[in-house]
């Protein structure tokens, strides 16, 4: 192939936009130029963060339930449920589709953290996924809390692969200001697209580095462009090696579960990965919620009790905490529909081999409402603080912009 220094370069960052472009050439060149000049914060540890996203709302009420109180039967008469046999202790019990979770729970391994929201609340699935990913209640943010940790915790990092989010569309929680985060759907993403009259293969591959190495020294921005394609090319030629030796046991059911095996793969190859993001759908139950809403949480709690097996059975349980959240919680008070509409407060999940199971923080009264809404006991931004702390070994003032405290659940 004869390939021009500028054909090289449109190759090149082709598959870079897979692995690690991800926006416009000059953005990227002035954002990178500033942080190669940042001074790089070590890491204690090499701990790992999975998020998992229930987009929608989720209903709390009827997620973690408090089934001996007589406010909960009588604001739900119909969708209230009574099914006690995923009992947590003489208060509360899980929904009875969420086995996967009760086994977790069982072993010590899911922490469930009540009541979780933020002042003022909004009831827009938009503004409100915006300021639980921004961690920014107060204004409008460009940049994701874990963006802001990219930037803060893993500048000098030699992974091109520092987050990774899974799915088609980068959530605002990772927008970060120094790299580019990708987003793959699976390990064959990691690929470079060329036009669809060529292929690319392992002779076109070193004769790209070659051309790469022959643009250096021509100016600092074309110098460094060929730096990363270079990087690039062995990267992904790496990761494809790894995933394709990975192998398990585990059965994981579809939708997230082959997200979630998605992510075992990546960290079993131990790229250096220390945040992966993925979402699911399904929980916006404004009608006919009693069988539906059963049906996302049995997805969620299964995909991620099977990742949890899949870790232990590469002894990699230690390693790695899962955090499940939403937007916002539902309404008390049944609909007319049979289902529940936009609310506030809501409980988020960790899971992991170092987390504290068990129930953390108060349950909201069912009785002092915020316009029939639960109120929030539990700022939402004191676990991402617990999370950066104790977990990802980051400054969590610097990294939210104030003090938020700890929740004992690591």
């Amino acid at each position: 192939m004869q390939s021009s220094r500028r054909e090289v370069l449109r190759v090149g960052l082709s598959g870079l936009a897979v692995v690690s472009l991800g926006s416009t050439v000059p953005a990227f060149l002035s954002r990178m130029a500033l942080a190669e000049q940042m001074p790089t914060t070590q890491m204690s540890r090499d701990n790992i963060l999975v998020v998992v996203q229930m987009s929608g709302g989720n209903d709390g009420l009827n997620t973690v339930i408090p089934f001996t109180n007589d406010e909960y039967y009588k604001a739900r008469p119909v969708i209230g449920i009574k099914d006690q046999k995923l009992k947590l202790n003489d208060q509360f019990m899980l929904n009875p589709a969420m086995i996967g979770f009760k086994d977790l729970y069982d072993q010590g391994q899911l922490a469930i953290i009540n009541g979780c929201g933020y002042p003022s609340p909004s009831r827009s699935h938009f503004r409100s996924m915006e300021i639980w990913q921004t961690a920014a209640p107060e204004k409008q943010e460009t940049l994701g809390w874990l963006g802001h940790y990219i930037d803060h915790a893993l500048r000098g990092s030699q992974s091109m692969l520092k987050a990774v989010n899974i799915g088609q569309e980068l959530p605002r929680a990772l927008v970060a200001d120094g790299m580019p985060v990708p987003s793959i759907q699976s390990i064959n993403d990691f690929s470079f697209k060329l036009d669809k009259n060529s292929q690319f293969d392992a002779k076109m591959e070193d004769q790209i580095i070659r051309e790469c190495n022959a643009v250096r020294n021509d100016s600092p921005a074309l110098e460094y462009l060929s730096r990363q394609a270079t990087n690039a090319i062995i990267e992904t030629d790496n990761i494809r090696k790894v995933a394709s030796n990975y192998k398990s046991e585990v059965r994981y059911p579809k939708g997230l579960g082959e997200q979630l095996r998605t992510i075992a793969q990546l960290i079993n190859g131990n790229f250096g990965t220390r945040v992966f993001y993925v979402q699911c759908g399904g929980f916006d139950t404004h009608g006919n919620q009693f069988g539906g809403h059963g049906q996302v949480l049995a997805n969620v709690t299964n995909a991620i009790a099977a990742f949890q097996n899949d870790l232990a059975e590469k002894g990699l349980t230690d390693k790695v905490t899962t955090m499940c959240f939403s937007e916002f919680g539902r309404r008390v008070q049944q609909n007319g529909s049979n289902g529940t509409d936009h609310g506030a407060a809501g409980p988020m999940f960790m899971i992991g081999g170092k987390v504290k199971g068990g129930i953390h923080a108060d349950y909201p009264s069912l009785t002092d409402l915020d316009g029939g809404d639960l109120k929030y006991t539990v700022d939402f931004r004191k676990v991402y603080a617990t999370i950066l702390d104790k977990w990802l070994a980051a400054d969590s003032n610097a990294v939210l912009g104030g003090k938020f405290g700890a929740i004992d659940v690591l």
